[in-house]
């Protein structure tokens, strides 16, 4: 993903909010899955300098065998950064997002709840404007499944996609649609999505809704020549 400066912005944010969680020495890791080399990756250098190799153990199991909230928030800033550089090469976005969800972060403090929501809303619009490419339309799906597991509604995120005038955001609609199985109204929620069916047939009913209909005809007549664009208006005849 290209960062935006909005993007930029929005990380800078949360170091400040969570700049308060200090990093123990000694994180509890289970002992039975990590060893003392797993804790020592995680002081090998400062919180910004992380890479993905001393964060990807920690971003998959924090919370459940690894460490305790305020540890997770230390990292935080800088496990959604690197999410943001490297995507599923670094950790399933499902993964690290639901860890919010895992540790009930609308209970936390306003700040750090304002921070994280900022970043979610600038995140999905850059995901949005993204340049569109082969199974792109796939990627968005993980994105959001992502956003999915730390909210309980996605009309935000659903209403900012039609509300988008722009061609990558058009043509990323039409590849989401011919790329994921939510045109089909017997589609059923698997995977991550489990665990979030209501918000999966949120999504399949607003794909299947006028208002995404009507916007794909005109995607439709306008942009012919793209092969994905004449299979996600087809799908919803």
């Amino acid at each position: 993903m290209e960062e935006t400066s909005q993007v930029r912005a929005a990380i800078e944010d949360l170091y400040v909010a969570f700049a308060s969680y200090p990093l123990r020495e000694d994180t509890n890791a289970c002992s039975c899955c990590h060893s003392p080399e797993d804790e020592k990756r995680l002081h090998r250098t400062s919180l910004r300098n992380l890479s993905t190799e001393h964060l990807q153990q920690y971003a998959t199991d924090a919370l459940l065998v690894w460490g305790s909230e305020a540890d997770f928030k230390h990292f935080l800033p800088r496990i959604f950064e690197l999410e943001v550089l490297n995507g599923w090469e670094f950790v399933d976005p499902e993964v690290v997002f639901g860890k919010l969800r895992h540790c009930e972060w609308r209970y936390w403090p306003d700040t750090e709840q304002h921070a994280i929501e900022k970043f979610l809303s600038v995140l999905w619009e850059c995901i949005l404007e993204g340049q569109p490419h082969y199974d792109y339309g796939w990627e968005i799906e993980g994105w959001l499944c992502g956003i999915a597991q730390t909210v309980s509604n996605l009309s935000p995120y659903l209403e900012a996609w039609t509300g988008a005038g722009t061609q990558n955001a058009n043509l990323n609609l039409a590849s989401f649609i011919a790329e994921t199985d939510f045109a089909d109204p017997n589609s059923r929620p698997t995977a991550y999505w489990e665990e979030r069916a209501e918000l999966f047939s949120q999504v399949g009913a607003w794909v299947r809704g006028d208002v995404v209909r009507k916007k794909m005809r005109a995607v439709a007549a306008k942009y012919p020549e793209y092969d994905f664009v004449e299979r996600a208006y087809v799908s919803l005849l």
